[in-house]
């Protein structure tokens, strides 16, 4: 039998992602290191029909920035609008 490698093992880490406690989603957390050798933390979570992300330096800072994003999403219609957009080469371009 062979031994596994450790880089053969990807960990997966869950997080809930909260509007308030009737409305909570679970997220992933990806760790990665910057361009620098700084650990960067990345979210994303499924809310109804959207995706949102953040990405911050401690965990604690993610949750605050995607419990945030998560009330704009539901409460504050933060997708609603598909915004400005101009026609190149017969697809809508956003300007964002």
């Amino acid at each position: 039998m062979e031994k596994r490698k450790l880089s053969d093992i990807e960990i997966t880490e869950l997080f809930l992602v909260k509007a308030d406690w009737e409305r909570t989603y679970v997220g992933e957390i990806h760790r990665r290191m910057n361009e620098t050798g700084k650990l960067k933390i990345c979210g994303s979570v499924v809310v109804n029909e959207g995706k949102i992300w953040s990405v911050a330096e401690t965990p604690n800072e993610l949750g605050f920035f995607m419990d945030s994003l998560c009330v704009m999403k539901l409460d504050g219609n933060l997708h609603k609008s598909r915004g400005e957009t101009i026609e190149v080469a017969g697809t809508p371009l956003f300007i964002n």
